[in-house]
């Protein structure tokens, strides 16, 4: 079954490849799977030079630098070509581009943008115009793209909700056989082909109009939208933007950039009150979001007939539409039935449940993030010095002097000799004074270890079976460890389980005022959710993990989980699933403590401690003092 999307996704490469240069580039959103691999097939069979670069690549490599050891070998500055200068009128496809670090992803967008490469550690600068294919493989709660380098990007496409199944339309196909033939055209012959096209002024009308009622501020879109059409008139063999052609750039430029939903009201009759228009456009509750919303019933007619007229407009441009001789009343019928028509075609595709976000005021996308997931920072210049090691100075690394001289200095005489029988311009070189002749090999980098913050994650029993005592403990530990941790610069979340969830208490943080005002307020009572805290644990553990801490699991509780997932009441299911997920925590990794706060320990906890591989601590007889100290030693031991 042919399917909308799909076809959008397909004269979105073709025209991406026709325009490299004008449109920029693609941010697809799409998982690795059958759907993308058919789609990176499609362009490269339309592309031939499309040069796939990783998410890792450092800066050198992308916009070029000394050649540091050419620059020693021939004691001149020796420039290194970056990969973006060299891909000239090409298209880079990036995988994982949500994983780009901050400096990759500001140099790419500053190079779409200028058009202009600067060279590392020089002034050398050189022009380049590429596309670039960002592949974003993250998941709709993690980090997406940049939102700068997705802004320079003219097309948004997303794959995720394309079934493997479904195939492209008839048209689609045909259009992908004339690209190949004319893709043998030079790449001037495609500008010109693409500026010959006529775009009326009422389109450019109904761009903006449309731009403005989804809450795009940026003109670029609008100017990508009005490209795009043109781009999209070409690859149909036409000389003119069609309202078809409109309505598929407005999919694939306007609306994945929507902030809000536009409302086209009907103007007021005269025959009707002008109190009326205070109801909602039927846009705003389709019955089927994925479907193009349906006009009024009493407005069918004037769309039909307005649909039959749509092409006297195009057939001739001269035709103004303000020439005072022409009917008022007619005239906005057309414009009015023409809008209609274009923002129906723009929310042809979109998801289930994507509507009512607008409607919300809701972006479709997620918040961007400056830069990858849980970066490392490498060649840090703090820490305890460690032993150098063989590398290039790149990426943020020093050189370490001593260490490469210590390395080239036995090598030496031979490297002399070796120069002496090459030439005897070599030879009167080597005649001369002396100068030392280091080569890449012998190249060594400064390396530093440092620690991680660290992040203990509380997950505190405030049920009913657990002693109001014991919980002013937890408190008090909690506020004992924040103290300590302040000096460290480490961080403390609180878990709260209790009646039939768990729940964050106190994010990630170092805020004692904050621990404590949230700390004071925690109530108790009620059953024993202990597979919800060990869940909810261990999300929060992965998302600490992500920004480059270290989290430690401590839990305080007797273990007699009595609550399942669902909230219900049953002591063999709700062990059952603790069990569960204290296995998947232990699956990753994850540092873990357990505090048996019960006054005789039980074997259910002792089970879900050793099944989590956390270390079991029974506290018949504590109080908060003993708790921080058994905590940190504890943690000191795992370091």
């Amino acid at each position: 079954m042919t399917c909308l999307a799909l076809d959008d996704a397909m004269w979105a490469l073709a025209a991406l490849a026709l325009d490299t240069k004008g449109l920029k580039g693609i941010w697809l959103r799409a998982p690795l799977g059958p759907v993308l691999q058919d789609w990176l097939h499609a362009l490269h069979a339309l592309k031939s030079d499309v040069i796939k670069i990783p998410s890792n690549i450092d800066t050198e490599r992308l916009v070029g630098g000394l050649d540091l050891a050419m620059t020693l070998q021939l004691s001149r500055p020796v420039q290194l070509q970056g990969l973006l200068s060299q891909s000239a009128g090409q298209i880079l496809v990036c995988p994982m581009a949500e994983r780009l670090p901050q400096a990759s992803a500001a140099i790419l967008t500053q190079v779409l943008d200028t058009g202009r490469v600067h060279a590392q550690l020089g002034h050398a600068c050189q022009t380049t115009q590429f596309g670039l294919v960002a592949i974003d493989e993250s998941l709709p709660d993690e980090v997406c793209l940049s939102a700068g380098l997705a802004e320079q990007l003219a097309i948004w496409l997303d794959l995720t909700t394309i079934n493997p199944k479904d195939a492209a339309s008839d048209e689609t196909l045909d259009m992908l056989e004339r690209v190949v033939k004319t893709m043998q055209q030079p790449d001037h012959a495609h500008a010109e082909a693409i500026d010959r096209v006529a775009l009326p002024e009422s389109f450019l009308h109904d761009i903006c109009e449309l731009a403005m009622g989804f809450g795009i501020v940026s003109l670029r879109a609008t100017g990508y939208a009005a490209r795009l059409a043109c781009v999209l008139a070409v690859l149909k063999g036409e000389d003119q933007v069609s309202a078809d052609d409109l309505g598929r750039a407005a999919r694939l430029v306007l609306t994945p950039r929507a902030k809000s939903l536009p409302s086209l009201q009907e103007p007021p009759s005269s025959a009707e009150p002008s109190a009326t228009p205070a109801s909602e456009p039927e846009l705003n509750e389709p019955s089927e979001p994925s479907t193009p919303a349906q006009p009024p019933e009493d407005h069918d007619k004037e769309l039909a007939n307005a649909s039959g007229a749509d092409t006297t407009p195009l057939e001739d441009p001269a035709i103004d539409s303000s020439d005072p001789s022409a009917p008022t009343d007619s005239s906005s019928t057309d414009v009015r039935a023409l809008e209609t028509r274009i923002l129906e075609s723009a929310l042809a595709t979109l998801p289930l449940g994507l509507l009512n976000q607008l409607t919300q005021g809701q972006s479709l996308t997620n918040k961007s993030a400056g830069g990858r997931m849980g970066q490392v920072q490498k060649g840090s210049q703090k820490g305890r010095p460690l032993p150098a090691m063989k590398g290039l100075p790149q990426n943020g690394k020093r050189l370490h002097v001593l260490a490469t001289l210590r390395h080239a200095a036995p090598r030496q005489k031979i490297r002399a000799q070796g120069l002496a029988s090459a030439s005897p311009a070599s030879l009167q070189r080597a005649n001369g004074p002396e100068r030392l002749h280091i080569r890449s090999e012998d190249f060594h980098v400064q390396r530093f270890a440092q620690k991680s913050e660290s992040c203990i994650i509380f997950c505190i029993d405030a049920s009913g079976s657990a002693a109001l005592e014991r919980l002013a403990e937890a408190k008090g530990a909690v506020e004992l460890l924040l103290k300590d941790s302040y000096a460290r610069r480490d961080h403390i979340c609180v878990i709260s389980f209790r009646d039939k969830r768990a729940q964050l208490q106190l994010p990630v943080t170092r805020s004692l005022v904050r621990a404590k005002r949230e700390l004071q307020a925690l109530p108790g009572g009620g059953g024993t959710p202990l597979a919800s805290a060990l869940r909810l644990a261990m999300e929060t553990s992965l998302q600490a993990r992500q920004r480059g801490m270290t989290p430690t699991v401590v839990v305080l509780s007797d273990g007699r989980a009595n609550v399942t997932l669902e909230g219900e009441g049953s002591r063999p299911v709700a062990k059952a699933q603790s069990l569960w997920w204290a296995k998947q925590c232990r699956a990753q990794a994850l540092h873990a403590i357990w505090l048996d706060t019960s006054a005789r320990p039980d074997p259910q906890g002792q089970d879900i401690a050793r099944a989590m591989g956390a270390n079991y601590v029974p506290l018949p007889l504590a109080n908060s003092q003993r708790m921080a100290s058994t905590v940190k030693t504890l943690q000191e031991r795992q370091a």
